[in-house]
């Protein structure tokens, strides 16, 4: 279980670093938010792409040489991305980074879920935790180098290392004949039920792109915020979400796993207004963070009602859902950057507010 709670936060370093050289990129290139925001296609293509491939792989060779070969990949790529020679470059580095988190996703979810089966409880939202424990951790300590005088790729290459670090201890992981995923077809058919899952977890990763691609760009250009300091909105929304998660099983058994999501996606849309309507750094970070305490537990809860599809195994049920989502990712941050720059960058954040709101309405299926 420790482990898996590594590999979790393993990604959360890879995320977070990647969202922290997007500022740069656009600055070192000149790109304004459209263009920006079609180069941000690249990494949620690769991620579709990716995933069925992942679905049969983790069938085929195991989760845990999964997580091996997409890991080294992902490594690789983090301090490739922050010197990346030209935007096309950056762009073809972004599908490779993508390609190789979403496999990744599919195998640390089915790790998740065999040690969530065997364990009878709920341990889904406590492995996300980590997840954003990485995030944070990187989000805090970059800001902290910058203000040292370290660049952006010194800070990639360090998590690079960190990335390898942990893979080093993938071996204590389940072997592919003890993964419930690698059970059953590796490809089906989405069915009600992992539409509505998948529908649901469009809007969240949605949500969590857009605060992971454009907080900082939101606080460093339209707010006039220092570089160091605007990653103070995406390191107020990582904290937060880690310790929604932290505490996710625990409400989700007391409360039920309906009432969590529904109440979580209002807070969401609500701090994503907050953040919009007011023009202070302050009350900008905590609307972030509000996001995040609102959408922690929503996609560990759908994933973890994803393995639970009747008459669909886990390597077929999780992966359809998973894709759906990564639509989400891949279509939000260029949906908030055409928009952004037809309008404002606040009027695009606002519209996603909505939408996550409207969460709440697919609550029911995670029961």
């Amino acid at each position: 279980m420790r482990t898996v709670r590594l590999i979790y936060f393993m990604a959360g370093i890879g995320i977070s670093a990647w969202a922290i050289t997007v500022p740069f990129t656009k600055i070192r290139f000149g790109l304004n938010d459209a263009v920006l925001g079609f180069i941000l296609l690249a990494p949620g293509v690769g991620g579709i792409l990716a995933m069925p491939l992942a679905g049969l792989g983790v069938q085929k060779l195991g989760s845990r040489t999964m997580l091996g070969l997409a890991g080294i990949v992902f490594g690789l790529t983090l301090p490739l991305l922050s010197v990346a020679p030209s935007p096309a470059a950056f762009t073809v580095l972004l599908f490779i980074f993508g390609a190789a988190f979403g496999m990744i996703d599919i195998a640390m979810n089915a790790q998740a879920v065999a040690t969530e089966a065997r364990s009878g409880g709920l341990l889904m939202s406590s492995f996300h935790a980590l997840y954003s424990f990485g995030t944070l951790a990187v989000a805090i300590a970059t800001s902290a180098l910058l203000k040292l005088g370290a660049n952006n790729a010194a800070c990639a290459m360090l998590c690079g290392l960190a990335v390898f670090a942990i893979l080093s201890q993938r071996g204590r992981l389940q072997p592919k004949a003890e993964d419930p995923a690698a059970e059953g077809p590796p490809f089906a058919w989405p069915n009600r039920a992992t539409t509505v899952l998948g529908l649901a977890c469009f809007a969240c990763f949605l949500t969590e792109s857009a605060v992971t691609d454009w907080s900082t760009i939101f606080l460093r250009f339209s707010r006039g915020i220092g570089i160091s300091a605007a990653f103070l909105g995406y390191a107020g929304f990582a904290l937060a979400m880690a310790v929604s998660r932290l505490a996710g099983d625990h409400a989700a058994t007391r409360l039920g796993k309906p009432t969590v999501m529904r109440l979580g996606s209002l807070l969401a849309g609500g701090g994503m207004l907050l953040t919009v309507m007011t023009p202070y750094e302050t009350t900008d970070v905590i609307g972030f963070a509000l996001v995040g305490l609102g959408v922690g537990n929503i996609a560990p809860l759908i994933f973890s009602a994803a393995s639970r599809i009747p008459g669909m195994s886990p390597n077929a049920s999780v992966p359809a859902v998973m894709t759906l989502g990564y639509a989400g990712f891949l279509l939000g941050p260029v949906l908030i950057g055409v928009i952004a720059n037809a309008t404002s960058l606040s009027t695009a954040l606002a519209l996603d507010a909505a939408l996550v709101a409207l969460l709440c309405l697919a609550a029911p299926a995670v029961k």
